[in-house]
């Protein structure tokens, strides 16, 4: 969803079009993970759980310092894909296939920088729902390595359901 521009071209445009270049995000590849039953969405047990994860090749158009990614594009990545793993359990729980919701809150903790050119992993999950929905708390980490073993980033967050039809929380 995040390489789709949507609603008439107005939304997702940041990584549609204006990340979407041979040297900033080069490739992006989604997959998302249903929980094994509704009632797994928020399993502590991984294979459980709901998960997207995503796969970033980055060029050297996105960088702080040379070579190195810049934390903002970090935290981005990783609000892009934790909205979007709560937006999919969202509307399997609410049933709403236009069901949507905004981050509310976003805590981030950089731990290595990321080299570029260069790719990553970011996997993201739900770890609490309430209110049928309305809120929604998710944890993400960005990886890098072959098998995962170098940890870039980790976060976590609130995001709130948009009420339909208005545009608010």
């Amino acid at each position: 969803m995040s390489r789709a521009l949507t609603h008439n071209k107005r939304g997702h445009s940041l990584m549609a079009g204006t990340w979407n270049t041979p040297s900033t995000i080069t490739h992006l590849l989604s997959f998302y993970r249903p929980a094994s039953s509704p009632e797994h969405i928020t399993s502590t047990i991984e294979q459980q759980r709901a998960e997207v994860r995503r796969f970033y090749a980055f060029g050297t158009g996105l960088n702080a310092h040379p070579n190195l990614l810049h934390g903002g594009v970090i935290a981005t990545i990783l609000d892009s894909t934790m909205g979007n793993v709560g937006g999919l359990c969202l509307r399997e729980l609410s049933g709403d296939a236009k069901a949507s919701q905004v981050t509310a809150q976003l805590n981030v903790k950089f731990e290595k920088p990321v080299v570029t050119p260069g790719s990553v992993t970011v996997r993201a999950w739900v770890v609490r729902v309430e209110d049928g929905g309305r809120k929604m708390w998710i944890e993400g980490i960005v990886e890098g390595g072959t098998k995962g073993e170098v940890r870039h980033a980790r976060a976590e967050g609130l995001w709130f359901r948009i009420k339909p039809g208005k545009g608010k929380l």
